[in-house]
């Protein structure tokens, strides 16, 4: 009996350390417009937190509420990802199994992206 105790003591204790390990990682993705602009975005993920690229620095999106990030909600849902920037109304949804995201306006216009691993720490 304390042979098996010390197993499932072993596999949890592992478990346990692998959940945190996989949660702790950052992810960076590229994202490329696929109709139209070819405009490239930049993010870093690492859930609570949401970071956007652009002009040359990292604005977090999700844990902050000042500057941009003040406009913005991040929701985290599985492997999906859906930003929704109060002020202009845009909504944005990463897909992390597919690495395909789509960006819609208000004007009902539709961007399609696909987005490739920048770097993983």
């Amino acid at each position: 009996m304390t042979g098996y105790l010390c197993k499932l003591l072993i596999i949890i204790i592992t478990f346990v350390f692998i959940s945190i390990s996989i949660k702790a990682e950052i992810i960076i993705i590229k994202c490329r417009e696929t109709t139209g602009t070819g405009g490239i975005d930049i993010f870093k993920i690492k859930n609570p937190e949401f970071f956007w690229y652009y002009n040359n620095k990292w604005y977090e999106l999700a844990e902050s509420t000042e500057g941009a990030a003040k406009d913005w909600e991040v929701i985290f849902s599985k492997n999906k990802i859906k930003l929704y920037n109060l002020k202009m109304k845009w909504f944005r949804e990463i897909d992390l199994n597919t690495m395909t995201a789509y960006m819609k306006f208000p004007t009902g216009e539709t961007y399609l992206y696909k987005c490739d691993n920048y770097k993983s720490n």
